[in-house]
């Protein structure tokens, strides 16, 4: 090893420039000679490679982890069980890493780090029935590989490769251990009439728990190939080509459910600008996607849209869109039109209407036609208490329905679950058995009983999260399901929202929030159906001053399925802060109470989250952090549940030496069963400089 760093070092000697030095040729460095050089005197060549970093480094970390399990059963009397999981976890690596250039900065630049080590593993259960004990051991390799091309040329790239060894840390659940890989390149073609890249990437997800729980298991893999191109045809006219190759496999939460899914993406944009300083604009689109496989969904689009500044103030736009949609071998064929104007009042009043009108044919489906409008004004203007501001928004919808004998489709309906309020669906009588809920960006599919549960209160169907599953708290997603439509029927729907506020300027902001829906369905023989009317007030106030704030808010939701009034409450503040100190604290306190409906039963539920960091930085190279979580949910139906998550490190540096200690605790506390969860990491570094060029 040491002739090897002797050999680098001898390959980076004096005659090596420092990173960022321009090279030139010889011929100019010798014209740029002061005059007092001898005339035989011939400069070193410069080294083919150049390395502003080279390092070693000595690792050892240490995990511990222990799992508790206590649950209630009945076989073939009720019963109490627990489980225990005891892992550690030993590695000692070796590691290097490096950054430099290869004939120059103009031709490659390259960051490598590695490391490799030998790692060992002990796992134990204790569970009733006969325990198990089981260890291994093996080695480790991790790296981080980046190379650039010709970074300044017309034509440039890059390549990457990368392994990582990380964790994921969840809230009340313990955190999981990550292995990523990661490898891929791009070239781009940098012209400035027709830029162009060419992008390819490998990725691999494999999430496991350090207790061996099945259920926290889950393998991902994404294959993919992409084409931008922007051919610029003048400073106000362009257009946008992307094309996209995805290869995606997913094998979800230690169970035999997969996914594997492969998607053609084609999108081509053409803009044009026009007008006084191109405030006015002609859009078209185009895109095609065509996938295969488990869930795959095909759609078609062909749209336009043009918007017109008539003046300063005064916009119109109007839009035409094609769009065909199909998932789970059912077809939608969408035909839009709208058209609106916006109205700008000097910087206070905002206002803006919208028509639109659309048709929906669907193959063995219930064909749709609706039509409808959005008028929206908003408010905003300083006066001498501060600053009041207002909004509007009214929308109307019609929608008639034929050949209902069929059923109807919906595709990517966005819903955000929020605890502990039940998501409903938007269409009824939906067909359970067909609800596919991923996240936003469809890369992730969540599953039943796992991630969420099926509520149905009457015709209408509500998601509510599982808090052991992978959905959080407030995230949004996007349901695909079919549902029956007995009969032709119609639909109005009415809606008015609106919000006033104040801001005050010592620091009270109080406010008022309405939302009125009223819907008109026509009688349909035989069938009940209940009409959503919704009447719901918010009143409340929040008081901000330097370091802290709390809010407080009455909502009353007179909601014809599930009516319910709540009160909620919201603080945070900085407890201590200075040069070295800082402590932060935040709460949230909410109280509802639901009047039930025929279906639902009435009940109460109250939920508190409480939170505080902390962090201590004791000297430059010595700083502590901390931070706990408390949740705790009262619902007079469903029982009794706590969380607590808590974590602290503490991370040391002396010289070329690194210390970090990490500790983690989580518990959830729900109604049948206790889950808690003890880990500890220890890890240490010995760096060893070789070559170090920073200071340059």
């Amino acid at each position: 090893m040491l002739c090897a760093a002797g050999w680098l070092v001898g390959l980076a000697g004096a005659g090596t420039p420092a990173a960022g030095q321009d090279t030139q040729p010889a011929e100019a460095d010798s014209r740029a000679a002061p005059t007092s050089q001898p005339a035989g005197e011939v400069r070193p060549p410069r080294s083919i490679l150049e390395m502003r970093r080279l390092a070693l480094e000595l690792g050892f970390d240490l995990e511990f982890d222990r799992r508790d399990v206590d649950y209630d059963y009945r076989n073939p009397v009720p019963h109490s069980a627990k489980q225990i999981n005891r892992a550690r976890r030993l590695e000692e690596t070796l590691g290097l890493n490096t950054a430099g250039s290869l004939f120059g900065e103009q031709f490659l630049l390259y960051d490598i780090a590695a490391r490799y080590g030998l790692t060992q593993e002990w796992f134990s259960e204790s569970r009733p029935g006969p325990d198990e004990d089981q260890g291994s051991d093996g080695t480790l390799l991790e790296y981080d590989v980046n190379l650039t091309f010709l970074p300044r040329g017309v034509i440039s790239g890059n390549a990457y490769a990368q392994r990582l060894d990380s964790r994921v840390p969840r809230m009340f659940q313990p955190s999981l251990d990550r292995t990523y890989e990661r490898y891929g390149g791009g070239l781009s073609v940098n012209n400035a009439k027709f830029p162009m890249r060419f992008t390819f990437e490998h990725t691999w997800d494999d999430l496991t728990s350090r207790t061996r729980e099945l259920s926290d298991d889950e393998q991902r893999g994404t294959d993919m190939f992409r084409y931008e191109g922007t051919w610029q045809i003048s400073p106000n006219h362009a257009l946008r080509v992307d094309y996209e190759y995805n290869d995606r496999h997913e094998l979800y939460s230690g169970s035999r459910t997969r996914y594997d899914t492969t998607r053609h993406y084609l999108n081509l944009n053409h803009v044009l600008r026009f007008g006084p300083d191109g405030k006015s604009a002609w859009e078209t689109l185009a895109r095609l996607q065509d996938e295969a496989g488990d869930l795959a969904r095909d759609n078609a689009e062909l749209s336009t849209r043009l918007r017109l500044q008539h003046t300063d103030s005064l916009a119109s736009n109007y839009g035409v869109q094609y769009l065909r949609d199909s998932f789970q071998e059912l077809t939608t064929e969408t035909w839009r039109g709208e058209a609106g104007l916006a109205h700008q009042l000097g910087q206070w009043l905002t206002t803006s209407a919208q028509l639109y009108g659309l048709q929906q044919q669907q193959d063995y489906n219930a064909d749709f036609c609706e039509w409808g409008g959005v008028l929206n004004s908003a408010f905003a203007q300083d006066n001498a208490w501060g600053r009041f501001s207002a909004n509007a928004t009214y929308n109307h919808t019609a929608t008639e329905t034929r050949h209902g004998d069929r059923g109807g489709i919906v595709i990517g309906e966005s819903v955000t679950l929020r605890d502990p309020l039940p998501a409903y669906l938007a269409q009824t009588d939906v067909n359970v058995w067909s609800i596919v809920v991923t996240d936003a960006g469809r890369t992730r599919t969540y599953l039943p009983a796992r991630d969420y549960v099926i509520l149905r209160m009457g015709r209408y169907t509500a998601l509510r999260r599982v808090v052991t599953g992978q959905i959080t708290d407030r995230q949004t997603v996007l349901v695909s399901y079919t549902y029956r439509v007995y009969q032709d029927y119609s639909l109005r729907r009415d809606r008015f929202d609106f919000r006033l506020q104040q801001e005050f300027q010592f620091g009270l902001t109080p406010y008022y929030a309405g939302s009125f829906q009223n819907e008109d369905h026509n009688a349909v023989r035989y069938l009940a159906f209940r009409e959503r009317d919704v009447n719901r007030q918010r009143v409340g106030a929040t008081y901000r001053r330097r370091g802290w704030s709390v809010g407080l808010e009455y909502e009353y939701n007179d909601d014809a399925l599930d009516p319910y009034q709540a009160m909620h409450s919201n603080g945070d503040v900085v407890l201590w802060q200075s040069a070295r100190n800082q402590l932060d604290g935040r709460g949230t306190l909410s109280h509802f109470r639901f009047r039930g409906a025929e279906e639902l039963e009435a009940h109460n539920t109250t939920l508190l989250d409480l939170g505080c960091s902390y962090r201590y930085l004791l000297a430059p190279n010595l700083e502590a952090n901390a931070s706990a979580f408390y949740r705790y949910e009262d619902d007079s139906l469903n029982g009794i549940t706590n969380g607590v998550d808590l974590s602290a490190a503490v991370d040391w540096r002396l010289g070329y030496f690194s210390l970090r200690f990490e500790a983690e605790y989580d518990m959830l506390d729900l109604p049948g069963s206790r889950d808690g969860d003890m880990s500890f990491w220890l890890k240490l570094k010995r760096e060893i400089p070789i070559i170090s060029k920073g200071a340059e």
